[in-house]
């Protein structure tokens, strides 16, 4: 009797996606990147299929690490809108062909929700960063020159907001209107996407603008049948319509294997075995903050209500002393101030605040260490998430090496290269779709659709 061959589950893709430990191979269709990072980003594309030629970043650092991923790749360092003609003159010496893919990705600080002038997204010098708001715009002479079969912009959902004073206009205008606008040619689409959809344990909403080639035959049929040039989601915060539900972090995390830390001492905060699986040791008046918020409650350090000295209980929330024997209640992230009160530290209802273990991670950012930030303490375990978590809940593979990192001790900035990525678990199917495209096949089964106008 013939067995039929059972399809591994959506979850069981992406862990065989992250153990792959061998690089991309070489020889795929021919593309360029802006704003590269570490590469990380690129990688998923790069494993679809697309060999990136030429990438192109302004720090140091973290051109070094693309170096070290890419090593087929020439990376230019330095500003893209004073090193544009180098990027395209790189490319042409290396390709006979035009790009099939361009992906950029510029920084979002102007635009990001983390940014405190984030209500001001209408308002072109609203957030004293209107030069950063333009950079998407220093794409436009480099896809004009080289032409590419298909571009990608990724971004945060703001940038479609986004207005921005230019010099040659009199009124401020949409950014992502004028960037369509610039570029000739090509049959343009926006929209956003939740990482979370895909399988992935991260809430992460992000901006996609694709370009395509005009002249490319799938462009009158995504038209046509209303469908985006991306992959079509497979899960679903709400269980309905045959999609899967979200991927929680009750059911990830354990099933990574990771050592169980905790931040009470440097010994406790490391496994000696992974240098990425560590996290940052507490002196004992914070380490008492994350201890007594309940594992698994999602609860904050705000709202620890047992008083350390009397044990009164329960205190109510947005004290800083006890009602009954008017100790200061350490457990709550307190400040003395300089005339010497003690007063709570003022901060957002989601920071000092555990995970909720039924959901998918909150986004992971750049400021993944900091107890302060957005939901950053682990459900259960009292400290925050690790590197090697991160960068799992990431999507990275672990044919990412992050050695010159390590080596030379720039371990913090692995957490801020992770934090700026797009998950390369989305580039990857991504890149599938944009193959697909390229070789003029449309299906519905695989690509989002349009949503309906009301």
């Amino acid at each position: 009797m013939k067995h039929r061959k059972v399809r591994p589950s959506r979850l069981e893709a992406l862990e065989d996606f992250l153990s792959r430990q061998r690089r991309p191979r070489r020889g795929g269709l021919p593309s360029v990147s802006l704003f590269s990072g570490g590469g990380i980003s690129d990688l998923g594309y790069a494993f679809a299929g697309f060999d990136f030629v030429v990438q192109a970043e302004l720090d140091t650092d973290r051109a070094k690490l693309c170096s070290e991923n890419f090593p087929g790749s020439e990376v230019v360092v330095g500003d893209v809108r004073e090193r544009w003609r180098d990027v395209v003159r790189s490319y042409e010496r290396a390709s006979g062909e035009r790009p099939a893919l361009l992906s950029v990705t510029p920084p979002c600080q102007g635009m990001s929700s983390s940014n405190p002038s984030r209500g001001k997204v209408s308002r072109p010098d609203g957030n004293g960063r209107n030069e950063r708001n333009l950079l998407l715009l220093s794409a436009v002479p480099v896809i004009e020159r080289l032409r590419p079969a298909c571009v990608v912009v990724e971004n945060v959902p703001q940038v479609l907001l986004r207005t921005v004073r230019l010099a040659s206009a009199r009124r401020p205008r949409g950014l992502v209107e004028t960037f369509f606008e610039r570029l000739n040619g090509y049959a343009a689409f926006a929209g956003v996407v939740q990482m979370a959809d895909y399988g992935m344990p991260q809430v992460r909403r992000r901006s996609v603008l694709v370009l395509l080639d005009e002249s490319l035959p799938c462009v009158t049929e995504l038209e046509k049948s209303a469908l985006l040039p991306w992959p079509r989601p497979t899960h679903s915060e709400q269980q309905n319509d045959g999609y899967a539900p979200w991927v929680t972090l009750r059911e990830w995390l354990p099933s990574r294997g990771y050592s169980p830390l905790d931040a009470k001492t440097a010994a406790t905060a490391r496994d000696d075995c992974d240098p990425l699986h560590f996290v940052p040791s507490y002196d004992a008046e914070r380490y008492l903050w994350v201890s007594q918020i309940p594992p698994n409650s999602g609860r904050s350090a705000y709202q620890n209500d047992a008083c350390p000295r009397c044990g009164t209980r329960p205190v109510e929330e947005g004290l800083v002393r006890c009602p009954a024997c008017r100790g200061v209640m350490v457990n709550r992230p307190y400040v003395k101030t300089r005339n010497s009160k003690i007063r709570l530290v003022r901060g957002f209802k989601s920071s000092y605040r555990r995970m909720r273990p039924d959901r998918p991670a909150p986004t992971v950012t750049t400021a993944s260490s900091h107890l302060g930030s957005d939901y950053k303490i682990h459900p259960w375990e009292n400290r925050v998430l690790s590197i090697r978590e991160c960068v799992d809940l990431q999507t990275i593979p672990r044919a990412y090496s992050w050695e010159w990192a390590t080596n030379n001790g720039h371990r913090y900035l692995v957490r801020e290269v992770v934090g700026e990525a797009i998950p390369p678990w989305f580039t990857y199917l991504h890149g599938r779709i944009l193959r697909r495209l390229l070789e003029g096949k449309v299906s519905r089964r695989f690509l989002a659709e349009r949503e309906p106008r009301a």
